[in-house]
């Protein structure tokens, strides 16, 4: 079984040239497509795009849920929330109760917050009520390995998912995860994946890394064959490319 933990279902900014050549518009349908091309079983899905107006989040979430309606056994959600909104609790918890989702996902970047701010302290203790993992954009000033392992440590029972595990600072990564049992790291995007993976699990054990490929701002097919490239055992394979994430967010092998 193998389960992309980071994919995104919605529509881009027409205005935005950040995303480049990414297809503007990638639907639930868009996502069983690539994954029956790569043969990936289930993902893990979150909203695309940049807050805009302080944006809550709530239209493209209704798009995720709709997914998870129509394809219960491929897409999983991850419900995205502007921490800024007195309502982003609220919202969270429906969006998991009512509708489905597995986890929560947190932008620093583009929601203007550091990542252990207290701003988003409500919703990390609210993870911890409903037993979700968290899931953090990393590497940037403000989303920096140092500053979600800070948040990790308050939140000892929350799994923090630590996606791109830091990009450029993987080292940094690698550190906090050793010191915060309850860090996963996450591949997508990860220039070095194919180099480091083996570290990763030589230091932090084979059950704290997950694959996740970003699509559609990263192609599906090459995220994943970095991990396969990686010079993991058949074994440390099975968990990283999917067992880890279901036991994360209980979904069934």
């Amino acid at each position: 079984m193998i389960i992309d933990a980071h994919v995104h279902i919605g529509e881009l900014d027409s205005k935005s040239q950040h995303f480049g050549t990414a297809p503007r518009k990638f639907t639930a349908d868009d996502v069983i497509q690539l994954m029956d091309k790569n043969h990936v079983d289930k993902a893990v899905s979150n909203c695309i795009g940049r807050m805009l107006d302080y944006d809550d989040f709530k239209e493209k979430n209704m798009i995720i849920a709709d997914a998870i309606s129509k394809h219960p056994t491929r897409i999983t959600g991850f419900v995205r929330v502007n921490p800024w909104l007195e309502d982003c609790v609220e919202h969270m918890k429906q969006a998991i109760q009512e509708w489905g989702f597995k986890g929560l996902k947190l932008h620093p970047i583009t929601e203007s917050f550091q990542a252990n701010d207290e701003l988003v302290y409500p919703l990390m203790e609210e993870a911890s009520r409903l037993k979700v993992p968290v899931q953090i954009h990393s590497h940037q000033p403000g989303s920096q390995p140092a500053l979600i392992g800070d948040l990790a440590d308050r939140f000892p029972d929350v799994t923090v998912i630590m996606a791109h595990m830091g990009m450029a600072m993987y080292k940094d990564a690698i550190f906090v995860a050793r010191k915060c049992p309850n860090v996963v790291l996450e591949t997508s995007a990860q220039p070095w994946t194919h180099r480091i993976c083996r570290t990763v699990v030589d230091n932090i054990g084979v059950t704290r890394l997950v694959f996740g490929s970003d699509a559609p701002l990263h192609h599906q097919e090459i995220e994943l064959k970095k991990v396969q490239m990686a010079g993991l055992s058949e074994e440390e394979l099975r968990l990283v490319l999917g067992e880890n994430m279901a036991r994360i967010v209980g979904i069934q092998a």
